[in-house]
């Protein structure tokens, strides 16, 4: 069958009157009248609002406080009772180092203390006894202006020997090495029986329930950066959790080479199950003092070429008709898209329906 009059010879001398020529032609009419429905089609109004840029960082976590723990004095370890992975409080033993020799040491001084305290206590009674019977002058004024003296001589006397056990005291307890802060041990660095000198370090140890984000952030970013900038974390090592932060600080040095500076932010959630050394994507949400016009990207079509168009509803008419217009796109903000050009706000865009539309369809909006 090339044409219709072919179709009229085909069929014709087999049937009277114009039957064929008024099927096919009722066929051709409906299925036009078909094509010329209005397309269903939902629509989105565009938004306008102050232009988010998000930016996506990487970044590691730190513990704000980290030590390694060393003896303030040089001596034999004697016992270590932590290991890596031990939680420990503020206070508690790590390490003791044999302190026998500290120990006589300060029972000496205490001994010392006590003849010391003996002999001022006699310096007091003699004293007295002296200016009792100075009192009815049967005591010369010397021997009372003496034990006066020697109740000083021995005052600073006890004072010397307080002195020396308060020392000897101080280096006992400094055999003992002990947690500065509430923390995990991170690494053991000693064994019992060897010798440390002071400073040696016998300890790491880390605040796991205090943590930092660690981000280095471009140079361009340092103007734009406040306490109240929108952050969001994910923590691959946790499913991909989101938790909201805050930017801590900025640290105003920046590294020439990298040309980034210290970016330190700090969880909202203080009970995440987040341990230092883990990495983190960090999305920075930085708003802009200009108004920008976002569009559902449902609403976009690429071609191959890179052109993007969107359909605009053209409800002048009736039925309304769509008008395809090429757009050129911004960032992307979630799932909406910033428009750069080639459209204005309040000309609604078709989301839904938009994959078979060709411009100057006819549309009909319907809701979802």
């Amino acid at each position: 069958m090339k044409n219709f009059a072919d179709l009229v010879r085909k069929f014709g001398p087999k049937r009277r009157g114009c039957g064929p020529v008024v099927v096919i032609a009722g066929v051709m009419l409906s299925s036009f009248a078909l094509a010329q429905e209005p397309a269903p089609v939902t629509v989105s109004q565009p938004e306008v609002r102050p232009a988010v840029e998000r930016i996506e960082l990487t970044g590691s976590f730190t513990a704000r406080r980290s030590a390694q723990l060393s003896p303030r004095l040089s001596g034999l370890v004697e016992t270590i009772t932590i290991d890596a992975g031990d939680a420990v409080e503020t206070g508690d033993v790590v390490v003791r180092l044999d302190d026998s020799l500290a120990r006589l040491q300060l029972a000496q001084a205490e001994a010392s203390v006590a003849q010391a305290r003996a002999s001022y206590d006699e310096a007091v009674r003699l004293r007295d006894e002296a200016l009792r019977l100075g009192e009815d002058s049967f005591f010369p004024d010397t021997e009372i202006q003496a034990r006066k003296s020697a109740v000083q001589v021995a005052k600073a006397a006890l004072d010397v020997a307080a002195a020396e056990r308060d020392t000897m005291a101080e280096r006992l307890e400094r055999h003992a090495i002990v947690a500065p802060f509430d923390g995990v041990v991170a690494r053991r660095l000693t064994e019992a029986g060897e010798w440390v000198e002071t400073g040696t370090a016998v300890a790491e140890l880390v605040a796991v329930d205090d943590l930092w984000l660690d981000v280095q952030a471009p140079q361009r970013l340092w103007p734009r950066l406040r306490q109240d900038t929108g952050v969001d974390v994910v923590v691959d090592a946790l499913g991909g959790q989101t938790f909201a932060a805050e930017v801590a600080a900025r640290v105003p040095v920046s590294d020439p080479n990298a040309r980034t500076f210290l970016l330190r932010l700090v969880l909202a959630d203080a009970d995440a199950d987040i341990t230092p050394g883990m990495s983190a994507r960090i999305v920075l949400r930085l708003t802009s003092g200009a108004d920008a016009v976002l569009v559902p990207r449902d609403a976009l079509i690429r071609y191959p070429d890179g052109t993007i168009t969107v359909f605009v509803v053209d409800d002048s008419s009736s039925p309304p008709r769509v008008r395809q217009r090429e757009v050129v796109i911004g960032r992307v903000d979630g799932d909406m898209a910033v428009v750069e050009s080639g459209l204005e706000a309040g000309q609604p865009v078709v989301v839904r329906g938009n994959e078979v539309l060709n411009d100057g369809d006819a549309v009909r909006v319907v809701t979802e």
